[in-house]
């Protein structure tokens, strides 16, 4: 929960921080909060008061319950950020994930088809190529020399980002425009206005690229939408641009700081990394676990209850907030035992790093693809690699929705 959440006990209480170092360890108190009440009272950046939910029973039910509502202007509804304003502000800008249903399964059944494992999995050897082809080269630059190779700037990055845009079927020549607008939208360090800026900018990208589609369509995801809804009437522009902008944020900013996160994973535990080399079956399982122990979405997803709620032994009012603590829940010990412990041989799959419920991420099989593809690739491509900087010298961005790594300098 940032800096500055107050955990409450029927009054104000001291506001713990969070880490500006290293997040991989949990604070103690996600741990205390999963052993007592269902869900406790917080207070968030602007004062209003909430329920934080921690355990991972009651983190899946409340997402699977359609009394919890995802529609911002909700009464209740906890404004995160000071930019979450922006969606309540501008509720025809937001995309399906804030919307409740029939208009969310409407919009998101469009996609469906597009993001089946199938799919990505068919994927994978575009992926594999394109990862060679960026290795090769990474490696031949670096020749005998011992400087450092960041793999955020050469691999995390660009990997996601192509591949958005090779399935948008964005020139290269435009993935910076894309690149740097996505990123400002999930960073908390620009102020609303500039993440306004950005946001417009890259609705007007993608209005243009739509109606683009209209008059000449081709073979990529945004052609086979205007073939199949607009076209058909089914679907606007207007509701496209939103539904283009989550897919294209999500797609390249989530993956690109999960992947340094299991990279980071990868060139620091000489365990995992010789479980993988050994045994290269064991990548998918291994995915899984690095998803959970690194729940990139650290300041929990929000919510509002539209009824009278019972939730385990806490009563939750209609119109009060909840917020679902993803991380916490990833670590409770009643599910997954040694919780705090990278385990790739667990059986993970369970973890809420992609949600639960009717918004569960629509690209999870997709994401997965990716960064087991990446690494891979790593392994075959730098042996032995291995961090090149102290650890506590590392760049995490805390600032961002998704959390991740500034750089990630390695060398083998």
């Amino acid at each position: 929960m940032r800096d500055d959440v107050a955990v409450q006990d029927g009054k104000a209480a001291p506001s713990y921080p969070m880490r500006r170092g290293c997040p991989v360890d949990p604070p103690p108190q996600l741990a205390e909060l999963r052993a007592g009440p269902a869900a406790s009272r917080v207070a968030l950046w602007d004062g209003s008061e909430v329920w934080l939910v921690t355990a991972h029973a009651h983190v899946r039910a409340v997402l699977g319950d359609r009394r919890f509502t995802a529609v911002t202007s909700a009464p209740g509804f906890p404004m995160m950020t000071p930019t979450s304003q922006l969606v309540r502000a501008q509720p025809k800008s937001a995309s399906f994930i804030r919307m409740d249903d029939p208009d969310h399964s409407r919009l998101r059944s469009m996609l469906t088809r597009e993001f089946l494992q199938r799919r990505a999995d068919e994927m994978r050897p575009m992926l594999r190529e394109m990862l060679d082809d960026i290795l090769s080269q990474v490696v031949s630059e670096r020749g005998d020399g011992e400087g450092p190779v960041d793999l955020v700037a050469k691999l995390t990055i660009p990997v996601p980002s192509r591949v958005i845009a090779a399935m948008f079927g964005i020139p290269a020549g435009e993935r910076a425009l894309m690149e740097d607008r996505s990123a400002i939208l999930i960073d908390r360090g620009y102020t609303p206005q500039q993440v306004a800026a950005a946001r417009d900018e890259l609705d007007a990208f993608l209005r243009e690229l739509v109606e683009s589609r209209i008059r000449e369509p081709g073979d990529d995801l945004i052609s086979r939408l205007v073939l199949d809804q607009v076209r058909q009437g089914t679907l606007d522009i207007d509701e496209m641009v939103p539904m283009c902008r989550l897919l294209l944020v999500a797609g390249h900013g989530t993956t690109t700081s999960q992947a340094g996160l299991s990279l980071l994973s990868l060139v620091t535990d000489k365990g995992l990394a010789a479980s993988l080399r050994e045994d290269p079956e064991l990548l998918p399982a291994a995915v899984e676990e690095l998803l959970r122990f690194h729940s990139i979405v650290q300041n929990g997803l929000a919510r509002a209850a539209t009824q009278d709620v019972q939730l385990g032994d806490v009563l939750i009012k209609a119109g009060e907030g909840v917020v679902l603590s993803l991380s916490a829940g990833n670590r409770d010990e009643q599910l997954f035992p040694s919780p705090d412990t990278l385990d790739p041989h667990r059986d993970a799959r369970r973890h809420l790093a992609f949600g639960h419920g009717i918004h569960q991420c629509l690209g999870q099989w997709l994401a997965k693809a990716e960064i087991e593809e990446m690494l891979a690739a790593v392994l075959r491509w730098m042996p032995d690699v291995r961090l090149a900087v102290p650890f506590e010298d590392l760049d995490f961005r805390h600032e961002v929705s998704s959390y991740g790594l500034g750089s990630l300098p390695v060398t083998w």
